[in-house]
C-alpha cells in the first residue's frame, strides 16, 4: 500500500542517514502474524529497499495497531497479542505504508508456562546455566543446572525439590531465592541477570505462581531460523534487527527473538543486544549466534563505511580463486599487498610444497630466468618432486596420531610407507578416508587400520573420525548438547555407534601388531536415556543390516558427492598449510557459527577438488598459481575505513618454521646431513617416521609427539630455549667449520670472497646479498682474524636471523 506523496521522511535516522538513497519499496516481515495465547509476541522486521541494497528501518517505522482490543505493537516493532480474534497493524515509513494481518488465537484456554520451551529458555537467555556459572559440571553456590539446559529433567528436579523447594516458592513466588537472586535483591555473585520488565523474569515468576508444573507439551524445537541470515548493510545504516523463529515438530512457528540468546563472535567489529539489534563500528563482516534451547544457528552481516577515496588495486586475477579474493578485499575496501619478488616466492613455494630450500644451483636459475612462465613451472616441477610425498606424509602422520606409544615401532613406520605412497600416487583423499574408516586385520599388514589402534573406544573414533574428515568437533557433546552449534548427545552416540564393534586382538604396546576386527555383536547406548542408538550421521540414517559393517555406510556417506563437510574440510587443511590460516578457523572447526571468511571461495575449491577426483595436486597447483597465495609479506597501506585484514588474504603470513624445516635447512645451508638414530645417511627431518624422537633440535623446536588429532598441536611460537639454541648449539657451530661443509668446500676450492659470499645467501636465503650487505661484510671482515672465521661468523648471523627462520 502506497500513501499520497509525502516526501521521503526518515522517521528517527541520525544527519548522517540523510545520504542513503530514495526509498523505493517497503517490506515487513513476516507478511502476516499468528500468535498463540497472551505471552506469545512478534518482533516485525521492516526492510527497506533501496537502489542497490536493503536497509533496516525497524527502529524507524511508525506503527499503529487499527485494532488495539487484539493486538497492540510497541514504537520497537514487537506486536503483543491484548485479546482473540483478528487485527491489522499499520507499518509506514514516509510515504510507504503496508497493512500486517495479525491473528491472536488460544486466549482463555488456561495458558500454562511450557518447562522446556519456555522456563529452560529464560534461565539460558539470563546466562544461568552457562559453563561459567550453574551450567558446570560443579555447579556454583550449590546450585547445578544443566548446561544450556540439555537435561530439562534434571533442571526441574533441581529447581523444584533441592534447598527445601526454597528456590521456587509457591507459596510466595515473589520470595523465590531464583528471582531475588537474579534481581539482586539477594547477594548473588553472578550479579543482576534481568529487570521486573524482562520476559525472563516474567515467564519464571508465573511458572512458580502456577505451581512450578513440568511440560505438558511432546512438541520439540525441529529449526532455529534467522532472518535476515546473511545482509549487507547500506552506507550509513550500520544496524540490524534480527528475527528468531523456531520451528516447531507440531509444525508451529514461533518468534522466539525474546527467549533467544545473542552473541557476536568478533565484539570489535559489531555488537549485538539481547533483543537482535546490531551495530557496527566501522568496516566489518561479522557473524553472529543465535540460539535458542538445544538449537543454534548463525547470522552474517557485512557493513562498509564507504572510503570515497578508495580504489582496489591488484594485479590481474589468475584463476577463480583470485576472482574471489579480490572481489571480497574489494567490498571490504581491504588492499592487497605486491606480489612477492622472485627469491621470495622461491623460498616460499620450496617450503611450502616440499619441505626444503633450494640449492644455489636451482636458486640461480630461477632467479637468472627471463621466462614468463617460470613460476607456473617451478611450481609443476616441485608438485612432481619425490620429496612431495614424505612432506605431506608428515602433516597427515601428525594428525592420525601415529606414534610408538600407540602403534608400536614398526606400526609407526608401516603407517608412514602407507601414507608416503598415497601422496607419491596422488590417491583420491576419498580412497584414503574409505580405508581409513573401513581398515581391518593385521596392522602392520594394513596400516590403514592404525585409525582404530590410536582411537580405541567408539567415542574416540567418533570424535577423530569427525574432526579429521569432516573439520567438526563433536567432543562438546559427549556430555551435553554442544554449546555452540546445533549438535546434540544423540548425533555424537550416532556417530560412535558406526564404530560400536571394533574390536581388537593381540598386544597393544611392545612389538607385536594389534589385529582389528569387527564383532557380531555391540551397541551405544544414551547415556541419559540407556537406550540403544542407532547409527547415524547427524541425522542421515541409514538401512543397515544386522551383520553388516556399519562403517561401510559411514564411508559412503562422508565421500558422497553431496556431503557438506568432506571436500570444504579436505581444501581448507590444504589452504591452511599454505596460508598459514584456513579460510574456516580453527581450520578443524565448522560450525554454522563460524562460517567461513569467504564462502565462495572455499565452495568453488570443493568443486574444483571433487572435480579433480579428490586429489591433492591439482588443488594445491590451483592455489599456488593464483596471484593471491604469491602476494608479499609486505602489508598495502590500508584505508581508515577498511575492514580488519587478518582473515582476508591481504598478504602472506610470515610464521615460524616448523622444527623439521628449520633443522633440514640448516643442514642444506651447511651442507653437514643431520644425523638420526637408526635412520640411514641423508635422511631429513621431514622424512621421519615417528613423532617422538631423541634429537635434542627436535625436542627443542616442538616437534609433537602426536597425542592430538589437531593442527594446534605444533607450537610455532618462538621460544628463548630455541634462541639459545641456536645461537650455542655446538652442533651448528661445528658443522659450519668442518672440512666437509659448503663453506670449506668452498674456500678449499679457491673461490673469491664475491663468490663464496653469494654462495652463501644463495645457499642459506635463496636470494644474492644486497649491495649494502656485501659493503657491511667486506668492513666485517677486515676486522676478522681469519677469512674463514669471518664467512663462519657471518652464516651463523644468517641462520639466526628472521629471514631464515620466517616463512615469509
Amino acid at each position: 500500500m502506497r500513501m499520497a506523496p509525502l516526501g521521503v521522511i526518515w522517521f528517527g535516522l541520525a544527519a548522517s542517514a540523510a545520504e542513503l538513497p530514495p526509498l523505493v519499496a517497503l517490506r515487513v516481515d513476516p507478511a502476516e502474524v499468528t500468535l498463540h495465547g497472551l505471552r506469545s509476541q512478534q518482533q516485525l522486521l521492516v526492510s527497506g529497499e533501496l537502489t542497490g541494497a536493503t536497509a533496516d528501518l525497524t527502529r524507524e517505522a511508525s506503527y499503529e495497531s487499527l485494532t488495539p482490543t487484539i493486538a497492540i505493537v510497541t514504537p520497537q516493532g514487537v506486536v503483543i497479542p491484548r485479546g482473540q480474534g483478528s487485527a491489522m497493524v499499520r507499518v509506514q515509513v514516509g510515504e510507504f505504508a503496508q497493512m500486517i494481518a495479525v491473528t491472536v488465537q488460544g486466549i482463555g484456554d488456561g495458558e500454562q508456562i511450557d518447562f522446556r520451551t519456555e522456563v529452560i529458555a529464560a534461565l539460558s537467555r539470563a546466562g544461568c546455566n552457562q559453563g561459567a556459572c550453574h551450567g558446570s559440571p560443579q555447579g556454583k553456590g550449590g546450585f547445578r543446572l544443566s548446561l544450556r539446559g540439555f537435561d530439562p529433567a534434571l533442571d526441574f528436579e533441581t529447581l523444584t525439590k533441592e534447598f527445601s523447594g526454597r528456590r521456587t516458592n509457591v507459596q510466595d513466588a515473589d520470595r523465590s531465592l531464583l528471582l531475588l537472586k537474579a534481581l539482586g535483591e539477594t547477594p548473588h555473585q553472578g550479579g543482576k541477570r534481568f529487570e521486573r520488565t524482562d520476559p525472563e523474569y516474567q515467564i519464571l515468576r508465573t511458572w512458580i505462581h502456577q505451581g512450578r508444573k513440568p511440560s505438558s507439551q511432546l512438541r520439540s524445537v525441529t529449526r532455529l531460523e534467522v532472518i535476515p541470515a546473511a545482509r549487507r548493510l547500506p552506507e550509513a545504516r550500520p544496524q540490524q534487527q534480527l528475527i528468531a523463529l523456531a520451528h516447531f515438530s507440531d509444525g508451529t512457528v514461533q518468534d522466539v527473538t525474546h527467549l533467544a540468546g545473542f552473541d557476536a563472535t568478533e565484539t570489535r567489529a559489531a555488537t549485538i543486544t539481547k533483543h537482535g539489534l546490531v551495530t557496527f563500528d566501522g568496516t566489518a563482516e561479522a557473524a553472529f549466534l543465535v540460539r535458542y534451547l538445544d538449537k543454534v544457528t548463525g547470522a552474517r552481516l557485512t557493513f562498509v563505511e564507504r572510503d570515497p577515496s578508495f580504489t582496489f588495486r591488484a594485479s590481474a586475477p589468475r584463476n577463480f580463486i583470485d576472482e574471489h579474493v579480490f572481489q571480497k578485499q574489494a567490498e571490504l575496501q581491504i588492499q592487497p599487498a605486491d606480489v612477492a619478488a622472485d627469491e621470495v616466492f622461491l623460498r616460499r613455494v620450496f617450503l611450502d610444497v616440499i619441505g626444503t630450500l633450494p640449492s644455489a644451483d636451482e636458486a640461480r636459475v630461477f632467479l637468472d630466468s627471463r621466462d614468463p612462465a617460470k613460476r607456473s613451472q617451478l611450481i609443476d616441477q616441485l608438485l612432481d618432486r619425490e620429496e612431495f610425498a614424505p612432506f605431506w606424509a608428515l602433516k597427515w602422520a601428525d594428525l592420525l596420531r601415529g606414534s610408538e606409544v600407540t602403534i608400536s615401532q614398526r606400526g609407526v613406520f608401516s603407517l608412514h610407507r602407507y601414507l608416503v605412497d598415497l601422496f607419491r600416487d596422488d590417491r583420491p583423499m576419498t580412497e584414503f578416508a574409505r580405508e581409513t574408516l573401513t581398515g581391518l586385520g593385521n596392522t602392520l599388514h594394513h596400516p590403514e587400520a592404525n585409525f582404530f589402534r590410536v582411537a580405541r573406544t567408539p567415542d574416540d573414533m567418533a570424535e577423530a573420525m569427525s574432526q579429521l574428515f569432516l573439520g567438526v568437533r563433536i567432543g562438546c557433546a559427549k556430555c551435553h548438547n554442544h554449546p555452540f552449534e546445533s549438535i546434540t548427545q544423540a548425533d555424537y552416540y550416532g556417530f560412535a555407534a558406526y564404530f560400536a564393534r571394533v574390536k581388537f586382538k593381540g598386544t597393544q604396546f611392545g612389538l607385536d601388531d594389534e589385529i582389528v576386527y569387527l564383532d557380531r555383536q555391540g551397541d551405544v547406548r544414551h547415556p541419559l536415556t540407556n537406550q540403544i542408538v542407532p547409527a547415524a550421521a547427524f541425522g542421515h540414517v541409514a538401512e543397515i543390516g544386522p551383520t553388516e559393517d556399519r562403517r561401510k555406510y559411514l564411508a559412503d556417506w562422508l565421500t558422497a558427492e553431496d556431503n557438506p563437510y568432506f571436500a570444504r574440510s579436505i581444501t581448507n587443511r590444504v589452504w591452511f598449510h599454505l596460508f598459514g590460516r584456513g579460510i574456516v578457523e580453527p581450520v578443524d572447526d565448522f560450525r554454522e557459527t563460524n562460517p567461513p571468511s569467504n564462502p565462495e571461495l572455499l565452495a568453488e575449491l570443493a568443486r574444483e577438488f571433487a572435480q579433480q577426483g579428490y586429489r591433492l595436486r591439482p588443488v594445491l597447483r590451483q592455489i599456488l598459481n593464483s596471484q593471491t597465495y604469491q602476494l608479499s609479506a609486505q602489508p598495502a597501506a590500508q584505508s581508515a575505513q577498511a575492514a580488519p585484514v587478518e582473515k582476508y588474504f591481504s598478504q602472506a603470513q610470515a610464521r615460524m618454521l616448523t622444527g623439521e624445516q628449520i633443522l633440514d635447512a640448516i643442514s642444506q645451508a651447511i651442507g653437514i646431513p643431520a644425523e638420526f638414530a637408526n635412520y640411514p645417511p641423508g635422511t631429513r627431518a621431514v622424512e621421519l617416521a615417528e613423532g617422538t624422537t631423541a634429537h635434542p633440535f627436535l625436542q627443542a623446536f616442538g616437534k609433537p609427539v602426536r597425542d592430538s588429532t589437531c593442527e594446534c598441536s605444533r607450537d610455532s611460537d618462538p621460544s628463548i630455549s630455541q634462541v639459545i639454541h641456536l645461537l650455542n648449539s655446538p652442533e651448528i657451530l661445528g658443522n659450519i667449520t668442518r672440512p666437509a661443509a659448503r663453506l670449506s668446500v668452498w674456500l678449499a676450492a679457491g673461490k673469491t670472497d664475491a663468490e663464496v659470499f653469494e654462495l652463501m645467501y644463495l645457499t642459506t636465503l635463496s636470494r644474492r646479498p644486497t649491495n649494502a650487505e656485501t659493503t657491511l661484510f667486506e668492513t666485517f671482515r677486515a676486522t676478522a682474524e681469519t677469512r674463514s672465521a669471518a664467512f663462519a661468523d657471518w652464516q651463523h648471523a644468517l641462520l639466526n636471523s628472521n629471514e631464515f627462520l620466517l616463512r615469509h
